[in-house]
Order: C-alpha cells, then sequence, then structure tokens
C-alpha cells in the first residue's frame, strides 16, 4: 500500500440497485483505515482520486459518497449500469495501491459497454437484468430474454408489475415473510417468497439456503406462476448490492437489536436502523412502510427519513394508541383497518404464539398483517392464515418447531442467534418448570466481545441445568476453533451456571443428540440450531419425535 494512502482496499464490489448510499447503479468498496489515521483526510484523498479518475474514463463528473464508521470509510459512486464490472477495476485503480493504467480501463469499459442494455434500463418499466438475463415485467407477467438477445424497446412496452412486499429487521423476517405468502395463498394467490431457508413458490421450495439478496428475488419476479412477491432482505444483500427491486407497495422492517455489528460498517443500533430503512428506498410514492412502533433506534431512523410520500404503518404488543396501527389487548390482535379498529383473531387462535406464550411472535403476526393488508389482501385472508399457519418443519421450518419424545419429553427447535431472540423464548423454560432445561448454544465467529457477552447472559437467564457447546464451522468468521465456545463457557460461568451444567459437543447434531440425553418426561431440550437444520430434524425423527404443530 502506498505509504500516502491511510488505508486498505476491501470489498470492491458492483452495486446494481437502490442502496443507502447510492441512488442508482454503481460501485461500491470498504477502506479500512490505519490505526490513527484522520478519517477527515483520508475521505477527501479518496474522494478526490475518484473524483480525478472517473471522467478521464468518461465515466462522468461523479462525487463519491463516504460513510465514516469505526472501522474506516463506506464509499460509493455512480457509474453505467452497463459497464460495472470495468468500473469496480477503475475503482481499485483509483483507491488500490497499483497505480492505475487508463488505457487498459478504458478498453474493459469499453468492451463492457452496452449502449442497447443501457437504454432498456432507463426506461420507468418494471425490469431488471443480471448475467443470467434481462426480464421485462415481474411474476406472472414476466419474460425473460438471454444476456446476448435483447429485446427492442418496443417489445417491452406495457411491461406489468405484480405486488410486492420487502421485509427486512434483525428479528422475525422469514416468520414474517412465510406467514405473509400463507395471507397471500389464503386469498387464492400464488406467492412467491424468498428467506433465509430458501426460495419457495406456492410452497415448493426451488432453492434451499439463505436466499435473501437480490439473487433471490429475481429469481422469485422471473417465475411466471407468481402472483405476489413477499421478499426477505437481508442487511448483506442490501448493503453489498443494494435492492432488485423498486417500486413495490409496502415495506416492514421487523425490529432492531444487537447482532452482526462490525460488518458493512455498521457498529451500533442506530446504523443498523440507518442500513434497514434503506429497503424504504424501493417503496412506490404513497406506498407505506410498516415498522415496530416501539422500537427506539427505528424513531430516531425514521425521523431522518426523507420520505414524506410514505404511510407510516406501526404496530407493537400492548394496548391501543393513536399511534399504532397494529396492536394487542384483552387478548387479541387487532389492526387498524379502512372501516377503523378491527380485531383480528384472539391470540390463543395464532399457533405461532404457541397459545401468546412467545410475544415475539404476536409482534411477527401484527407485522405481517399489516403488509398483508398494504397487499391488498382482504381481513377474511389475513385471519385465515394467522389461524392455521403452523410453527411446523413443513411450514416454518426451524422457527419454534415443537415436538414430543417418546418419553413425553418436550422438544423445541429455533433458529434464535441473538440475545433478542432467546430472550424471546423465556416464556417456554418458564413454562417447562419443574422439569429440567437444556439449551443448545452456539456462537458464530463475528459475534466475540460484546454481543457472545449478551447472547450468553441471555441464555444464562433461562436458568438452565444444561447447556451444551456447539461450533460453528460454517461461521467462525476468522476466529480459530473453539475460540467461541471458551468465550461462552467463561461468560456462563461468571452468570453462576456451575462447571458441571456445561459440556462442550463441538458437533451439531451430535449436541442436539446429548441434549435428547438428558430430556426426561417433564423436560424441555431448546435447540437451538444455526447450521445443520436437516441433520437435527433427521435426529428427530430416528428418535420417534413427533411434530406438535
Amino acid at each position: 500500500m502506498s505509504s500516502s494512502r491511510p488505508w486498505t482496499l476491501d470489498e470492491a464490489r458492483r452495486i446494481p440497485g437502490l442502496h443507502p448510499l447510492l441512488d442508482g447503479p454503481g460501485v461500491g468498496c470498504e477502506l479500512i483505515l490505519e490505526p490513527g489515521a484522520d478519517a477527515e483526510r483520508a475521505a477527501s484523498q479518496a474522494r478526490q482520486a475518484v473524483a480525478q479518475l472517473w471522467p478521464r474514463l468518461g465515466l462522468g463528473e461523479r462525487e463519491p459518497n463516504l460513510r465514516a464508521h469505526a472501522g474506516g470509510l463506506s464509499l460509493t459512486v455512480r457509474a453505467p449500469a452497463d459497464r460495472l464490472y470495468a468500473a469496480v477495476d477503475a475503482l481499485e485503480a483509483a483507491l488500490g495501491p497499483e497505480p492505475a493504467d487508463p488505457k487498459a480501463l478504458e478498453q474493459a469499459l469499453t468492451q463492457e459497454a452496452d449502449p442497447r442494455l443501457l437504454a432498456l434500463l432507463s426506461s420507468d418499466l418494471p425490469i431488471f437484468a443480471d448475467d443470467e438475463g434481462f426480464t421485462a415485467g415481474l411474476g406472472r407477467h414476466s419474460r425473460t430474454w438471454p444476456p446476448d438477445a435483447l429485446p427492442d424497446l418496443s417489445e417491452i412496452q406495457g411491461a406489468r408489475r405484480i405486488p410486492c412486499a420487502l421485509v427486512t429487521g434483525t428479528n422475525g423476517k422469514t416468520t414474517t415473510t412465510r406467514l405473509v405468502a400463507e395471507m397471500v395463498r389464503q386469498a387464492g394467490l400464488v406467492p412467491g417468497h424468498t428467506s433465509s431457508d430458501g426460495v419457495v413458490i406456492d410452497g415448493e421450495t426451488l432453492e434451499r439456503g439463505d436466499w435473501t439478496g437480490p439473487g433471490a428475488t429475481r429469481a422469485v419476479l422471473r417465475d411466471p406462476r407468481v402472483d405476489v412477491g413477499v421478499l426477505e432482505t437481508a442487511r448483506g444483500g442490501l448493503m453489498r448490492r443494494g435492492l432488485a427491486l423498486g417500486g413495490v407497495e409496502v415495506a416492514a422492517v421487523t425490529n432492531i437489536a444487537e447482532d452482526h455489528f462490525g460488518e458493512w460498517g455498521l457498529f451500533d443500533l442506530d446504523q443498523m436502523a440507518w442500513a434497514k430503512l434503506g429497503v424504504a428506498a424501493g417503496v412506490r410514492p404513497g406506498g407505506a412502510l410498516v415498522v415496530h412502533g416501539r422500537d427506539e433506534a427505528l424513531a430516531r431512523a425514521l425521523s431522518e427519513l426523507n420520505r414524506p410520500d410514505l404511510r407510516i404503518r406501526r404496530f407493537a404488543d400492548g394496548p391501543r394508541a393513536p399511534d399504532l396501527d397494529a396492536w394487542t389487548q384483552d387478548g387479541a390482535l387487532w389492526v387498524r383497518g379502512p372501516r377503523g379498529p378491527e380485531r383480528l383473531v384472539e391470540e390463543v387462535e395464532v399457533p405461532i404464539t404457541l397459545g401468546g406464550a412467545v410475544r415475539f411472535m404476536v409482534e411477527n403476526a401484527l407485522c405481517a398483517s399489516l403488509v398483508a393488508l398494504e397487499l391488498g389482501l382482504g381481513l377474511d385472508a389475513v385471519r385465515a392464515a394467522l389461524r392455521s399457519f403452523q410453527p411446523a418443519p413443513d411450514s416454518s421450518r426451524g422457527r419454534i418447531n415443537r415436538f414430543i419424545l417418546p418419553n413425553g419429553g418436550r422438544v423445541v427447535l429455533d433458529f434464535a442467534h441473538n440475545a433478542a431472540g432467546v430472550l424471546g423464548l423465556r416464556g417456554l423454560a418458564e413454562a417447562a418448570r419443574p422439569g429440567r432445561v437444556s439449551v443448545l448454544l452456539g456462537l458464530a465467529g463475528d459475534r466475540a466481545g460484546r454481543m457472545a457477552d449478551l447472547y450468553a447472559d441471555a441464555i444464562a437467564s433461562l436458568q438452565p441445568d444444561l447447556v451444551i457447546l456447539k461450533e460453528l464451522p460454517d461461521h467462525r468468521r476468522g476466529q480459530p476453533e473453539g475460540e467461541m465456545r471458551a468465550l461462552a463457557r467463561a461468560r456462563l460461568l461468571s452468570q453462576g451456571l456451575p462447571e458441571d451444567a456445561i459440556l462442550d459437543v463441538p458437533h451439531e447434531v451430535e449436541a442436539a443428540a446429548r441434549a435428547l440425553d438428558a430430556t426426561g418426561p417433564q423436560d424441555l431440550a431448546l435447540l437451538l440450531v444455526h447450521e445443520m437444520l436437516d441433520g437435527v430434524l433427521q435426529l428427530l425423527a430416528e428418535r420417534g419425535a413427533r411434530p406438535t404443530g
């Protein structure tokens, strides 16, 4: 690295969609500053380096956007949508350690340029393009052409949209997305939804895995069966690539909690809320933004959101208040509909809340109900879905899945991966007493420090009789094997758990087996499963565990 540049260039990337730091297509990167570097001076150097090179390459007079944070600088700059790969090379040349070669960069930009594609993308029609092809229209109105056989503009006139929702937040995204999809289905329409568990069209899983980025959105919107798109949008995909879709009817932010701090320049709740509210850029004028009405970080971020053309719809678990559009009162879920307050269903009628014991699931149900209404679905479909959607592996895989062991012991399998998620399960642990409670605990490598402590403290607050520490090899994030287990053990001991109540069983399925071994007729095994869900579900089947919905 040049001694005159106090940074290391990291994560140079294309940004084809709307981004919190970019109002159109472009490129971006992270600049990791050297210890003690002057952030303001570094930002000025970086801005000047890009601003000087961009016009020389014919990329226009562009002023980069920079955001300083505890880890360095996030930088984005507009670039033509038909030359983003070469623009990444240009960004690396402008900010990297090697001197730029303008002639080679100009050649790359010329080779990639596609005026026909640029003209198509410049229209206001519902269209998108990637390496898989060019698509005009969405869902059941969609048509896709190969990248080397683009249509004429006249061929895509009249391209039509389908209703779509974006769902983000720290916890509850996947359940909310799945529940809205069920509401779509109850309305007699075909949903396509994406989540951290896969891409699903009308109940059929097309892809299994964490599909919460722009690629997943495009997969759903290219499927000609889809009437309504319900698209989970994670922070990583949003910060890395931006939104694949604009002009949607509604976006939702379930909540903001401490998780994934330190990635993409997000180091506290306010910064996370700012990033999550990036979904607002995808909502059409006059559309709705559904948010948690008692989340302080979201409230602060909303006060800075410059979108007076959006309708803000708020939900919260608690009695009716003037600022709430969905709430709980007298043991029931309510929404503010076109005709005023509407009683939806009794809490005990909503299976995912486990009789109202899991309050964050109550809030997921409130959020989903508002999203569904903004998509144009009727109250009958909303009510039917709230009553029919089961916390079972075939409908809500990995979220509050309940089982009964042959000996009468109970098992709850969930994805809770941060302190807020674990605390939401405290009612289940309390209801299990005087039986014993066993908990499966694992920590990703990017949660060292405060987040690890908060997670372990939340586990300790359940007053478990046994904690089994597992390894998450796919999520070590640079930490050596065993490091996160050691951190969790030390914190649990500091919270008063005895040494013999903590076991180390690195393999997730084997760790789950040890928890089941310790589960007697009156006991509860709380299996927090993050990587080997299929293996743990198979284990439960082999042990004769019966899903209870």
